[in-house]
């Protein structure tokens, strides 16, 4: 497993609550030419791996989630467009149904209203321990 620590935020600034959409949670991340990344991920034709758009979103739903959530699963991931250096992406995370310790997110990044990647993610939620 890869660690992030000491990597660079994979947001420009903390997800914040959308007051236009309730409930709604965003971010954003401008994707400039020179990350690492791009160096070795198709270099003739750069484009921003899909697995950090995924975790961009997952780190925009952890903000209304308890310490401790874990991304469970994303049981739907879609890629609709390719993201490429010096563009902007805007991320969306929408609360949808949950049952028991699951919680469920609606989530979309998209570049100038466009869908890049549309995707539900599942996080596992640890139950409060009980008062004795």
């Amino acid at each position: 497993m890869t660690s992030l620590e000491g990597a660079p935020p994979l947001l420009d600034e903390p997800p914040a609550v959308d007051d236009e959409a309730p409930g709604a949670i965003t971010g954003r991340r401008h994707v400039p030419a020179d990350e690492p990344f791009f160096a070795g991920h198709f270099p003739a034709m750069p484009v921003v791996p899909g697995v950090f758009m995924v975790e961009a979103l997952a780190e925009c739903a952890r903000r209304s989630l308890p310490a401790g959530a874990t991304l469970a699963s994303a049981p739907l991931v879609r890629f609709r467009r390719r993201v490429s250096p010096g563009e902007t992406l805007e991320f969306t995370v929408t609360p949808a149904e949950s049952e028991g310790d699951r919680r469920r997110f609606d989530a979309v990044a998209s570049v100038d209203g466009k869908a890049a990647v549309q995707a539900v993610l599942e996080f596992r939620v640890e139950a409060e321990p009980a008062e004795r």
